[in-house]
């Protein structure tokens, strides 16, 4: 969308907010008659103006005559009126600092992906859902349509969990058992920051700290294409969206406290542990994201290095040798993901929900025109039966001929294990280490088959593209820095025996998660020929679990023909409709919002 900048700004340039094009920025007109400001916006077709005052509503009138679609006002000093035409909203701001800026923008991108119309779906009569993919995901969303009076069947491509190699299944089922919970868990990872530049990961491969992970393949132009869009996100919309992802994790923590009181037999026996450590190796990281879990209200407690020290004594050691340089508690939980889902997977069959296993659906079958028309499976699927499709990182298949397609990619992280019976820790970890191979680790507290206490070592990143497996000497890379995590905060504890469960004994393992290029996740939706919706959701980085609550909302909502913010805001197509400034429908007038700097 053209956006128009005349607040004068000396950082402005100096910025990545004028990178992409669709943004000018003209401080001479800050000052200049209206009528010159008039010629220059409605020349350019500017839906978007961020001014240092409010102008007249003569000037409005004129703006919203001339230039077609909704528009987006910004301005410091003046009354929101009234008077002002329908299709122009209105936001006040506290100051003209670049960030204040960067937040106006934000705010007019949101409101056109809001606004942004979407094909209306009523809800269906049939209570028939087919849910293609067992992940966490579906299997959250399936006991959200059971609890709704739908009739759910689940079909997924590997066979039953736990009776297989790890190497068969998705992403749920071949990581290790571990999941965490915590209002920061699914995150933007493109650049944030407003004098920076694109971050390079998916340029460099890992042993050299970047995140490619195919080796000497040749990249495919949409592996090429995915990346481009990546680094194409500026910062100032990436933390808009980093908003909307955490305002989702909200809701399924909500989800997710309202679940443990209505069914608390789903989190028996899955080592579930509450509160999370999150701990840095260095001051500034540390500090750094202690002011950014304040500003979301994600903190539990401040903790001294001393303080962390006694509480969690074996920690001890890292603090003394530099490893660690500082901690906080944040809310959140974890559990064992294997043990929930297996636990939930009965829980719902002793409900009546069917499952298939080793039952492929091999594609979705499209007439001439596009529609769907079936659904090429090993299990047939009722023509007018409502379909919702977790694609995961692997079922490429599923996406062809949709807005969909080539959005989701794989990014493999990988797992290792620790004994926790000499560090004894009472809960999971998240630690940060900036510049290593693997910056970002979770160690969940867990058990293994035989009751001892275990520490699952989860971290990495590692692009695979659409091929969905990695070089070997770029996985060995992984392998190398979770082992240099490990030996850096457990310097002295012993690796994990084997156990009696054959799963349980591995030196490393991993799995591909199902990634798109902005961090959003994907959500569409689309009719059928036979009346049913079929509905797509998946992308959900490194957040399915922590989300799947709110992702079941969503689905609902798409079967009953009611809205859901993450029907736009997760909209496959939001970076680009945005970016091509595609006019959406003019919308009710709305009242001015402020919004924070």
């Amino acid at each position: 969308m053209k956006t128009i900048i005349t607040t004068p700004s000396p950082d402005l340039p100096r910025s990545d907010v004028l990178r992409d094009g669709t943004i000018d920025h003209a401080p001479d007109l800050d000052a200049a008659p209206v009528d010159r400001l008039l010629t220059h916006v409605t020349a350019r077709g500017a839906r978007g103006l961020i001014l240092s005052r409010r102008p007249a509503d003569a000037f409005l009138r004129h703006w919203s005559a001339t230039v077609p679609g909704p528009k987006f006002l910004s301005y410091v000093t003046g009354v929101p009126r009234r008077s002002a035409p329908a299709d122009v909203t209105e936001f006040t701001r506290a100051d003209s600092t670049l960030t204040s800026l960067a937040t106006a923008l934000g705010c007019f991108e949101r409101r056109f992906a809001l606004q942004r119309p979407l094909p209306a779906h009523p809800g269906a009569d049939g209570r028939d859902v087919v849910l293609i993919g067992a992940g966490i995901v579906n299997l959250v969303t399936a006991l959200y349509l059971w609890r709704d009076g739908h009739r759910v069947t689940v079909v997924d491509r590997s066979p039953a969990p736990g009776g297989a190699d790890w190497l068969r299944y998705g992403c749920t089922h071949a990581g290790d058992d571990a999941r965490m919970v915590t209002f920061t868990e699914m995150d933007s990872y493109n650049n944030q920051d407003l004098h920076g530049t694109p971050p390079q990961y998916f340029r460099r491969p890992v042993d050299r700290h970047g995140w490619l992970a195919t080796g000497s393949r040749p990249l495919t132009g949409r592996e090429q294409a995915w990346i481009e869009e990546f680094e194409r996100v500026p910062s100032w919309l990436a933390r808009a969206y980093n908003q909307d992802i955490f305002a989702f994790t909200a809701e399924a923590f909500d989800e997710w406290t309202a679940l443990r009181r209505e069914l608390p037999g789903l989190f028996e026996r899955v080592v579930l542990t509450d509160g999370v450590l999150r701990l840095y190796a260095d001051a500034a990281h540390h500090q750094a994201a202690l002011a950014r879990h304040r500003a979301v209200g994600a903190l539990a407690r401040e903790l001294s290095p001393v303080e962390l020290t006694a509480r969690f004594p074996g920690l001890a050691q890292a603090f003394e040798s530099g490893a660690l340089a500082g901690g906080f508690l944040v809310p959140g939980f974890t559990v064992g993901v294997h043990r929930f889902a297996h636990g939930l997977v009965s829980f719902l069959r002793e409900r009546g929900v069917t499952f298939h296993w080793n039952a492929p659906v091999r594609r979705v079958l499209r007439d001439a025109s596009g529609t769907v028309t079936g659904f090429d499976s090993a299990v047939p699927i009722p023509d007018d039966a409502h379909v919702v499709a977790s694609p995961g990182a692997h079922g490429h298949a599923l996406l062809e001929g949709s807005p969909c397609e080539g959005r989701i990619q794989g990014v493999l992280g990988g797992w290792m294990r620790l004994s926790n019976e000499r560090a004894r820790l009472p809960c999971s970890l998240k630690v940060g280490r900036r510049g290593h191979v693997t910056e970002d680790a979770n160690v969940t507290v867990a058990v293994d088959g035989d009751g001892r206490s275990t520490l699952i070592v989860g971290s990495g990143y590692g692009y695979v593209g659409l091929a969905g497996h990695a070089d070997e000497a770029q996985l060995d890379a992984v392998r190398l820095g979770i082992l240099d995590t490990v030996e850096r905060l457990f310097p002295d504890q012993a690796h994990r025996s084997a156990s009696s469960r054959a799963s349980d004994n591995y030196d490393f393992k991993y799995c591909v998660r199902p990634w798109t290029a902005t961090s959003l996740g994907l959500h569409h939706t689309e009719p059928t020929a036979r009346g049913g919706l079929f509905v797509v959701n998946g992308g959900h980085n490194t957040g399915g679990f922590a989300q799947a609550p709110a992702v079941a909302r969503a689905v609902l909502a798409s079967l009953a023909g009611r809205p859901h913010p993450m029907h736009a805001l997760y909209h496959p197509e939001r970076l680009t409709a945005f970016l091509a400034d595609e006019a959406p429908a003019a919308a009710a007038p709305m009242a001015p919002a402020a919004y924070p700097v």
